[in-house]
């Protein structure tokens, strides 16, 4: 009875450490340089306009803000709803985008040149799912994604 108690004990405590870990952190997402030009023109896009290649060339005229060689920039794409690009500052592509739309309202983006990591905060403006695929109701939540191969991969979500 004594060893089921220890070990009851220890699933608890491991369980709790677990809850309360820490954020993921930009200094555990260091990238090893960061580019420093001159970026790339942007590259011609498929399905694209006037518009969003102005915007896309006056971003990538910017410095490098995000995982060594990238540009993020936010861009309107409907009513009051904000996307967020990846922009390769070598070879002028379109990496990707957030894998959400969100309350241009509400967004608030951190992130650095130096690390892969990005933050997100806000209410999307479709259905998201948690680190289990389950379909979350929408609002105010906070997102840790780590930027690898063209892809966000998500770490840790939490509601505000």
């Amino acid at each position: 009875m004594k060893g089921l108690s220890i070990l009851l004990g220890c699933i608890l405590a491991s369980a709790a450490s677990l809850s309360f870990a820490a954020d993921p952190s930009f200094k555990d997402f260091n990238v090893t340089q960061v580019f420093a030009g001159p970026n790339h023109a942007l590259a011609p896009q498929e399905n694209s306009n006037q518009w969003m290649d102005e915007a896309r060339a006056q971003a990538l005229a910017g410095k490098v803000n995000f995982a060594g060689h990238y540009v993020l920039h936010k861009v309107g794409c409907g009513g009051s709803a904000m996307c967020v690009e990846v922009l390769d500052a070598q070879t002028g592509e379109v990496a990707t985008g957030l894998p959400n739309a969100y309350d241009g309202n509400l967004l608030a983006l951190s992130y650095q040149p130096d690390s892969n990591l990005i933050i997100v905060s806000g209410i999307t403006a479709d259905t998201e799912e948690d680190l289990k695929g389950k379909p979350l109701k929408n609002r105010d939540r906070i997102r840790y994604y780590e930027f690898v191969n063209n892809e966000f991969r998500l770490l840790k979500i939490k509601d505000e």
